[in-house]
Order: structure tokens, then C-alpha cells, then sequence
């Protein structure tokens, strides 16, 4: 809409928008008269003065009045310091609220080309535009190569062909194309560091990792997500009448509100989104396994950030592999969690000084943002989550609850950064003395580590940022648990039998020879399994058996869904309190065994 900035996905669209009666935009206001204005001159002049919004369509931008002329009310310089939040619409009608505390964006950032023109060699490219490279064919043959997959082995193999040699190139080895890379620009700089440890080990501790600030400013000053990413919190509700709340992004989340509330006047949100999971790199022999951090910013839509065509996730670090010479294997783990948040306290300490006292960050349109980078969500295992928040084994992360209260039906506790740290600070024991603070960590149900990398971080909750894992927590745990009760309900060929028999539908696995022969089950076959599971045990299990398995598999579907609203919210608890109810079915069963671990 040309009055208003609203995005509407059709013309279509505007036009039903402007012919509303009580519409700011209505058509009445003069149509004609904007289209003309567009080209005065003077109105251009107006224009080219002060910073651009961050984008036309958000909230942030102030709303005109409909019975005034639009470029009277142009905005200038000061009205961007602070930007006023309104009340709007997005694009399908649906109320958006903005947080009440204004955002302030000051002048002097940089925009991504003018970081990118600070380069060293940025006066070669004034007058070689490719430079290091000689010419565009010399660029695209060196880009070709460098995105290929091929070794260095074959590339010196191709660049020795004889009609490659009569080529203008400026490399002809491997080495050459790899070292010209290197001149241009790049993100952020890998350190290298040697991380001192109170016990010994076998090899020096290697840390190799970026600054965590410069990657997050790097993600918020990226062109790409100019349209695509998120300044303030919202609420979201259906209707006017704000009866039924939805939850999309993350800023649309009660903790985004809260952590607005609580920084300075102006100040923005930066979320900040960690991720590692151990990996083996060699399949057959070697032993290789490497351990990567990436980072990425919560405030990118989660359309786009999902999506690894959009690189918003960033390598921050790789985590060391080390072995301790402790002659107990117990104590060595011990050793090996301490040393994982000891590495985490060097890799985001610049993101917890952000969050205590914030940092001027340039967004894509080159405005300044007083920014603070709380942490927001930790994507990883169950086990790395159980490291990472200092607990025991057989223990929540998220919750006081023990494996003796994993079957209740009712919410624990929240385990809260509060308690965590008040527990650690009532052990009167030496750390270093590693068994004698594991067993005074024992009644606390903790894991030994003393200094958690999140304890000094402001705004952090492991209740919350511990968020759920869609391959662990659902694919993952059905086939550990459902799959495995009704294969022990059905028996091993019944249950293959009714798989095998199953039309096949477009898009989804057959399994022609069942599912207790697959030797390797990746997560879409699980999920497969998933759609066919309830129909296949129908009428033969026990009604309770078959209620409690659709109640879960509810739960696991609905939860799955970009967007939740306060109703369907209340069907995920309802499906899992069913679940509580009709659980007892399949443990008073055959289908049903109590794993002693």
C-alpha cells in the first residue's frame, strides 16, 4: 500500500484494503494525487534526507494519517531517534501489538559494502574491479573451482590440460587458487588458542574459534536479511478483540517481551542461537571426530534461517577432542565436561559483555542499534543438554525432575539458573579435587562441573533456552519407545506383516519387508512410521494401548507446527494429559519394559 507500507501478497490485496470504509488508505483520500506526487522534485529532496528504515513494512515505520497529505508527514532525522511502536496489521489481518518501549537508531553505521570497501586491498579494485584476480573469466573459472568439490589433486590435474594452459589464467596450481582466495575479503578471523587445564592430558588443548560479536554483527549487518529479520517484540492475536494469542517468531515470544522490559531505553534484542553436536568424520577407520559450534541470530525469520541455502548459521568454533590421563574413566568424562564449558566461557564472552552492557551494531540499512545478545536457544542432544546444564545422568535439564518422576503426569519445578548456581555455591569442596566434588555433587543430582558457562550471562534460563529437538525429542524417542512397545505387543512378524501390506502412497516409504529388519532407520523413515503406526495396531492392541499411542503421536504432531496460537497450545497439553491417563494400559501390558538405565 502506497499510504500506509503494508505488504499485501496480491494487487488484489490493496485494492480490498484501500476500499475499506473506515480505512486510513481509503481510495477517497486521492489515489491519483500520491501517484503524481511521486514525482516531484521536491518530494524527492525529502526523500534523500536522513537514515532509511529498516524496512518499509515494519511496525517500527510510522503510520500516516489518511486525511493528511502523505508527504507532509514525511519523516526526517528525528523522527527515527526513537521510533515510536503502533499498533498494525501483518499481511492475512491478523492484530500485531508492539512492545511499548520504543527502539532508537542513530546515524553513522555502515552498511556491508562499506565494510566490504575496508579491506586491505580494497584500492586495487578501483582499478582492477576482480582484483586478485586478472579479469571476469579469470574470476568466474577461480569460482567455479572453488566451489566444485574437487581435491587439490584434481584441480592441479585439470589446470595442466593443455587447453586449460591456453587459457589467461592467473593461478595454475591448487595452491596458487587457494592462496589468491585468501586476498579477499573474508568474515570474521579465526584465534587460535592453547586453553591451560588443572589436569594433565595426553595432547596440548587446541582451541581454534571467531569472535562470537563479530559473527552475530556479521548476521545483523547482512544484506540479505535486510526484509528478513525482526528489531522489536510483538504479540500477535487473530482478531481485534485479542482473545486467541499466536506465536510464530521469536520475537513474538513472552520471554522476548520480558528481556525488552528489562534493557535500556532503545536498546534491541539480538537472540543469540548456539548449536554443536559431536560428529565422526571418518566412516570406516581413523577415529577422526570433530566437535562444531555454530552460531546464528534468533531476530532472522525462522522461514528463511531454517533454510541452509541462507548460511545464517555460522561456524563459531570447533570444541577440542582431548583425553586426560585420569586412571578413573568416570573421572575423565567428568574432566571432559569441565573442559567443554571452560572453552565456552573464552568463545562467548563477547556476547555476555553484550548482554550486560550492550554494543553498537549497524543493521542492513546502515542505521546504528544499541544491541544486547542474550541467549536464546541451545540446539543440541539430549546428552550434550544434560553437559550443558550441569546435570547428572537420569536427570531433566529443564525441570527438578529425576528419573523417578519422569512417568508423573504434572510439571516439575523449573530448574532455573537460580537454583543451579545456589546448589553449586553450597558445596564446601575444593573443584580440582575432582571425586570429592562429584560425590558432593551427587545429592544435588549435578554433574561436577563447577563454573557453567551460562552462570555470569545476563537474561539466561536454562528452563528456556534449552529448546526442543525435533530429531531427538520426537523421531528420536518414538522409535526408541513407541515403535519398540508395539513391536513387543504385536510380535516381530504380525507387525511386519501389516506394514508390508500397506498401498503405497506418494511421497511416504514402503516397507514391502517391514520395519524390524531395517538396519539403519533415518529420521524421515521414522516419521513415515509415524503416519502409519496408529492404523497399523487398530483392532488389535487394546483400545487404552491404541488411545495412548495416537495421544502421543498428537502431541509430537502438533508440536511440530511454525505456528502455535493459546488454542492449539492447549490441545498439546490436553493430548499429553490423555497420554497420562491411558498410559497405565501400556505398562500394565507385555508390550511394556522398564529399562533399568
Amino acid at each position: 500500500c502506497p499510504k500506509c507500507f503494508k505488504d499485501f501478497p496480491t494487487a488484489e490485496g490493496v485494492t480490498r484494503h484501500r476500499s475499506q470504509p473506515q480505512a486510513a488508505c481509503n481510495v477517497g483520500s486521492g489515489w491519483e494525487t500520491e501517484v503524481v506526487s511521486l514525482t516531484n522534485e521536491e518530494v524527492d529532496a525529502k526523500l534523500d534526507k536522513g537514515p532509511v528504515p529498516s524496512h518499509p513494512s515494519s511496525p517500527e515505520f510510522p503510520v500516516p494519517n489518511g486525511n493528511q497529505d502523505f508527504f507532509q508527514q514525511q519523516p526526517g532525522p528525528e523522527d527515527f531517534v526513537p521510533l515510536v511502536p503502533v499498533e498494525t496489521e501483518d499481511c492475512i489481518g491478523r492484530v500485531v501489538d508492539m512492545h511499548p518501549n520504543p527502539l532508537s537508531v542513530f546515524d553513522h553505521g555502515e552498511m556491508f559494502l562499506a565494510r566490504f570497501k575496508q579491506d586491505l586491498y580494497s584500492d586495487h579494485r578501483h582499478h582492477n574491479l576482480y582484483y586478485p584476480f586478472a579479469s571476469l573469466d579469470d574470476w568466474e573459472m577461480a569460482n567455479f573451482l572453488l566451489k566444485s568439490k574437487l581435491s587439490m589433486k584434481l584441480i592441479d590435474e585439470f589446470l595442466s590440460l593443455r587447453m586449460v594452459r591456453q587459457m589467461s589464467l592467473s593461478f595454475w596450481t591448487a595452491k596458487d587458487l587457494r592462496a589468491q582466495a585468501e586476498l579477499l575479503p573474508s568474515g570474521p578471523w579465526w584465534k587460535f588458542e592453547v586453553v591451560p587445564t588443572t589436569h594433565p592430558t595426553k595432547q596440548p588443548v587446541h582451541l581454534y574459534y571467531r569472535d562470537a560479536l563479530e559473527c552475530i554483527k556479521s548476521l545483523f549487518n547482512h544484506p540479505f536479511f535486510a526484509d528478513k529479520i525482526d528489531f522489536m517484540p510483538f504479540q500477535l492475536f487473530t482478531t481485534a478483540e485479542r482473545v486467541v494469542r499466536v506465536y510464530t517468531e521469536w520475537m513474538s515470544s513472552n520471554s522476548a517481551w520480558e528481556m525488552q522490559s528489562q534493557i535500556p531505553a532503545g536498546g534491541t534484542l539480538c537472540g543469540v542461537i548456539i548449536s554443536s553436536d559431536k560428529t565422526n568424520i571418518t566412516r570406516i577407520a581413523g577415529g577422526g571426530v570433530a566437535h562444531p559450534l555454530l552460531i546464528s541470530l534468533a531476530n532472522i525469520k525462522m522461514s528463511v534461517r531454517n533454510k541452509g541455502s541462507s548460511h545464517a548459521f555460522l561456524l563459531l568454533a570447533l570444541l577440542p577432542i582431548t583425553q586426560f590421563t585420569h586412571p578413573k574413566k568416570r573421572m575423565c568424562s567428568i574432566l571432559d565436561m569441565c573442559l567443554f564449558h571452560q572453552c565456552l566461557d573464552i568463545i562467548l564472552d563477547p556476547l555476555k559483555k553484550a548482554a550486560t552492557i550492550g554494543r553498537m551494531m549497524s543493521d542492513p540499512c546502515g542505521n546504528l542499534r544499541y544491541c544486547f545478545t542474550p541467549l536464546v536457544s541451545c540446539i543440541v542432544d539430549t546428552l550434550e543438554a544434560a553437559m550443558m546444564g550441569c546435570v547428572h545422568g537420569l536427570t531433566s535439564h529443564v525441570t527438578m525432575a529425576t528419573y523417578k518422576n519422569y512417568g508423573d503426569a504434572q510439571c516439575h519445578e523449573s530448574r532455573t539458573t537460580a537454583i543451579t548456581l545456589s546448589q553449586l555455591a553450597s558445596i564446601n569442596c575444593d573443584p580440582l579435587s575432582v571425586e570429592e566434588y562429584f560425590t558432593a555433587c551427587a545429592p544435588f543430582r549435578l554433574s561436577g562441573v563447577s563454573h557453567p558457562y551460562w552462570r555470569d550471562w545476563p537474561f539466561v534460563e536454562p528452563s528456556r533456552f534449552f529448546t526442543p529437538e525435533g530429531l531427538y525429542h520426537w523421531h528420536g524417542e518414538f522409535w526408541s519407545h513407541d515403535v519398540q512397545w508395539c513391536i513387543r505387543g504385536l510380535g516381530d512378524a504380525e507387525i511386519d506383516f501389516r506394514f508390508s501390506i500397506i498401498l503405497p502412497i506418494t511421497s511416504l516409504c514402503r516397507f514391502p519387508t517391514g520395519i524390524t529388519t531395517l538396519k539403519q532407520a533415518c529420521s524421515r523413515t521414522k516419521r513415515d512410521v509415524q503416519r502409519f503406526l496408529v492404523v497399523v495396531i487398530a483392532g488389535t492392541m487394546s483400545s487404552d494401548v491404541v488411545i495412548a499411542t495416537r495421544a502421543l503421536m498428537e502431541f509430537r504432531y502438533m508440536s511440530q507446527a511454525p505456528s502455535l496460537t493459546s488454542a492449539s497450545c492447549d490441545q498439546i497439553k490436553a493430548a499429553l494429559q490423555e497420554f497420562h491417563h491411558h498410559k497405565n494400559a501400556i505398562i500394565e501390558s507385555d508390550c511394556y519394559k522398564c529399562y533399568p538405565n
